[in-house]
């Protein structure tokens, strides 16, 4: 049976799906937060079957971002890695912060402009850009529903995170063990499971360390850390896992069924649906799914992630009697891809053409699932930044 390293072997080791689903998540995440933002709100993570999308898109992406990195983390040294990463992430985030701070809300505070700019507050919106969460500015948004400007930026932190497990694997050698890196995501996940089912959450209410540790294992953000985890593991076993669409069908059908089921805890997700989704992850991006030719070597998703909730925010100032979710996305929409080619164009593709001038990729051949070196393969458009919810 042909596996999934062989199907992406077809298409020079990069899948023609991976573009898609980046898209496809970046936009289904600003829909999901359309019906947030809305005048009155809408209760989407507890709303029948619909509260899966919540977690699976954001599950997904972070598993994409684990599984097309971990191809770069076994070609470069880890300094490469580092900067690679680094220039990937960080020009775009500057860009967005600043022009959030400064732009967005001189335009939108409802304070004196002087006033606003002399506020720590405005300032300190800037510690986003290093992982420091600050999600309001001064007098910002207080008309709305909801008065952050990008709550999307929360899971800032945790891609850091995962860029230093990754790192820790380089220097350990783990990515030279898929085994291991299997069992310590299963680990992870089990470890919260048992915490949810053993009451700790009782002992941990008081704060300090345990209430820490709990939530590390237990809530929201610990999927992504999973998810991240579970990416790399299917990157380093494609040669092992098949490319099967049966399987792809029974993983959507135990997804749906789950769906159906819930709402389900994050911890009770992390251990029922990690599997199916990093495959269904996999499965769609070594398929050949369409999209539009105009999409075709523009990779706009980061964008659409920086710039989708501040332009959602915008237009709910801007037009408050445009208060449905649709209505509001049909006025969005356009403006974020718009935002979401400018970063593109003239941030983005120009520091990516950039960096090939400082042969980032190592000579040294990639390895193979069971540790011995496997031919190289061209390397593989990354998904390395963090989405959000």
């Amino acid at each position: 049976m042909i596996s999934l390293g062989d199907q992406l072997d077809k298409h020079r080791g990069f899948g023609p799906g991976f573009d898609f689903l980046r898209i496809f998540l970046a936009l289904g995440i600003v829909v999901w937060h359309a019906f947030g933002l809305a005048e009155g709100g809408f209760d989407v993570e507890h709303a029948p079957v619909v509260w899966f999308a919540g977690y699976g898109m954001l599950y997904v992406f972070f598993a994409l971002s684990g599984f097309l990195i971990a191809g770069s983390a076994q070609r470069l040294s880890l300094g490469n890695f580092l900067i690679n990463r680094g220039l990937r992430i960080f020009p775009a985030l500057v860009v967005e912060v600043l022009l959030s701070a400064f732009l967005l809300g001189v335009m939108f505070t409802d304070l004196p402009v002087r006033e606003y700019l002399s506020n720590p507050g405005t300032y300190r919106y800037l510690t986003n850009i290093v992982g420091l969460m600050n999600f309001e500015l001064p007098g910002v948004f207080r008309g709305n529903g909801v008065a952050v400007v990008n709550y999307s930026l929360w899971t800032v932190p945790y891609e850091f995170f995962c860029y230093f497990i990754m790192s820790a694997f380089m220097v350990f050698g783990v990515l030279r063990k898929p085994a291991l890196v299997m069992a310590l995501a299963a680990g992870f996940a089990v470890i919260g499971l048992a915490l949810v089912l053993f009451g700790a959450a009782a002992q941990a209410s008081d704060g300090g360390l345990m209430k820490l540790g709990y939530s590390a294992f237990t809530e929201r953000g610990s999927r992504l850390i999973v998810a991240f985890v579970l990416g790399i593991a299917a990157y380093l076993l494609r040669y092992r896992i098949p490319y099967s669409h049966a399987a792809f069908g029974l993983c959507i059908l135990f997804l749906s069924a789950l769906a159906v089921l819930g709402p389900l805890s994050v911890a009770v997700l992390n251990v029922l649906a990690s599997l199916p989704l990093v495959y269904v992850m996999a499965y769609l991006g070594a398929s050949n799914v369409p999209m539009l030719p105009v999409l075709h070597e523009r990779d706009y998703s980061y964008g659409i992630y920086l710039y989708g909730m501040p332009i959602q925010q915008m237009m709910i100032s801007l037009f408050p009697g445009v208060s449905s979710p649709l209505a509001q996305l049909g006025l969005a929409v356009p403006a974020i891809i718009g935002f979401a080619a400018f970063s593109w164009h003239l941030i983005e593709r120009p520091i990516l053409q950039q960096r090939r001038r400082f042969s980032f990729v190592a000579k040294v051949r990639d390895v193979g699932a069971g540790g011995a070196p496997a031919p190289m393969v061209p390397a593989a458009k990354d998904a390395g930044y963090f989405s959000t919810r």
